[in-house]
Parts: structure tokens; C-alpha cells; sequence
């Protein structure tokens, strides 16, 4: 048989307030401590997602910068691809100008010469020269219809208008002739040093000089000497200069040789006796 109801005493009314005090206390810091855990989880996702956000925004500009700068880099490209094709443009005007000048002024200067030799002759052109070994054909455009005969001479003249011996035709057609010139081994020209009057026979060598052959017994030429054409020549006009007289040495030996003033390889123009025979 259960006993009387005891009363509450007032101290366990005071541990009971107690209790409760603590139980709420205890409540309220864990919600204080769930809220700071969830702000500092909060705060870590957002640092994160900004962090994220960042990079991949970095890289989208890089990627947008790389693409400008392959735009600007093939600009660039194919700018100086058309200033590099313009300069090769302009360069070959240019040279081509300047080609028109310098044969501009050889024609000028031939004409020059041909209005002042004692003699007839034509202007031709050269179209062309032998590819051989052992050959210095030059081939022009005139022939005997123009009055350029087989044997006649040859003449070339520089910027100043000097005339200087070319060599010989040796082949004359109707429309165009075989010139050889001085360096040619065919080619024999009678000549004298203007400085001792003394004459000698000049013969090519297929080379880039001339020998000479000496009439006079004792002969008195000398490196410096300049050849001219004889009187005697019955090709030539006499005083037309041929080259310059150079001392060759081979080893222990030194000849005498003539360097011809003509530009032989280098002409395009020619002056040809007309009538020669």
C-alpha cells in the first residue's frame, strides 16, 4: 500500500530550477555552435566557389587572350607577306629601270661612235652566244641584207663614247652573222704600239688574253703599252685602241700579253663594218 504524497521540499525545487538551467544552457551554446559550424562551412564552400571561379575565369581569359594574340600574330603574317611581295614588285621595276638606263645610255653612246669612225658600219644587237667549250661565237641580228659581209670589222664603245675593237665576222647570212672576237683563237688582228710605232699580230687564245707576235726583230713593247689598229689593216680603220699590254708571269716566266679593252663578255651592242670583204 503505497504511502502518503511527499511534498517538495524547497531544495529540490532549487536543484530541479537548476537543472533546467543548465539543460537550456547546454541547448542554446550547441545551436551557438551548430550555427558557427554551419557559417564556417558556408564561408568554405563559398571561398572555394570563388576560388573556382576565379581560376576557370582566368582561363577563359587566357584562352580569349591567346586567341587575340594568334589573330593579331597572323595579321602581322600576312601583313609583311604582302610588303615582301610589294618590295620583290618594286626591286624588279627598279632593276628593270635601271636596266632600260644603262642600255639607254650603250645605245646613245654607240651611236656616238658610229657617227664618228671613218668608216660605214651598222648597229646590231647581240641574240645570242655560243655554249661550247671551245667557243666564243656571238651571234647578231643583221646580215647581208644590212650590208654586214663576211672578214668585216667589229667595234664596241663604252659609256664615254671611246670605240674599241670587238673582232671579226666570221659567217654572214641574209638576216644575221657570227661575230668572233678578240679573244677567240681564230681571230688574228694586225695592230701597233702606239708608243714605239713598232706592229704586231694579235692572236686570241680562248682565254682571257691575247698573245702577241712581234714583227720586229728586237721587239721594244713593255707592260702599259697600248695597241692600236695599223694603218696597213684592210678590216680596221687605223688608231682604233685593241688593249693593254701586260706582263704574265708563270712561275719563273714572264711573257708579255695583251688584255683587249672590249667588254667581250659583257656587250650587247655591236658596230660592223658595212662593205667589208
Amino acid at each position: 500500500m503505497p504511502g502518503p504524497a511527499r511534498k517538495p521540499t524547497r531544495r529540490s525545487i532549487s536543484l530541479l530550477f537548476i537543472a533546467l538551467f543548465l539543460a537550456l544552457v547546454t541547448v542554446i551554446g550547441l545551436a551557438s555552435y551548430g550555427v558557427t559550424l554551419g557559417s564556417l562551412a558556408l564561408s568554405g564552400a563559398q571561398r572555394v566557389a570563388r576560388t573556382l571561379g576565379g581560376a576557370v575565369s582566368a582561363a577563359a581569359d587566357s584562352v580569349v587572350a591567346y586567341g587575340h594574340a594568334l589573330l593579331f600574330a597572323r595579321g602581322i603574317y600576312t601583313e609583311n607577306e604582302t610588303l615582301r611581295s610589294e618590295n620583290q614588285y618594286l626591286d624588279a621595276r627598279l632593276r628593270l629601270a635601271l636596266g632600260d638606263h644603262d642600255e639607254l645610255k650603250q645605245l646613245q653612246a654607240q651611236l656616238v661612235v658610229q657617227q664618228q669612225l671613218p668608216v660605214k658600219t651598222v648597229l646590231a644587237q647581240v641574240t645570242g652566244r655560243a655554249t661550247g667549250m671551245r667557243s666564243m661565237d656571238v651571234f647578231i641580228d643583221h646580215g647581208t641584207a644590212l650590208g654586214v659581209a663576211d672578214g668585216a670589222g667589229v667595234f664596241v664603245a663604252d659609256f664615254t663614247g671611246q670605240a674599241y675593237v670587238f673582232g671579226k665576222v666570221r659567217g654572214a647570212f641574209k638576216t644575221n652573222a657570227t661575230v668572233i672576237p678578240l679573244l677567240d683563237s681564230r681571230c688574228i688582228i694586225a695592230g701597233i704600239n702606239r708608243r714605239t710605232g713598232e706592229d704586231v699580230l694579235i692572236k686570241g687564245t680562248d682565254g682571257e688574253y691575247c698573245e702577241l707576235s712581234y714583227v720586229s726583230p728586237l721587239p721594244q713593247f713593255q707592260s702599259g703599252d697600248i695597241v692600236v689598229t695599223s694603218s696597213s689593216s684592210a678590216v680596221f680603220p687605223p688608231n682604233i685602241p685593241i688593249g693593254r699590254v701586260d706582263a704574265l708571269t708563270s712561275g719563273t716566266t714572264t711573257r708579255l700579253v695583251l688584255r683587249p679593252f672590249a667588254a667581250v663578255w659583257a656587250t650587247r651592242y655591236l658596230l660592223v663594218t658595212q662593205g667589208s670583204k
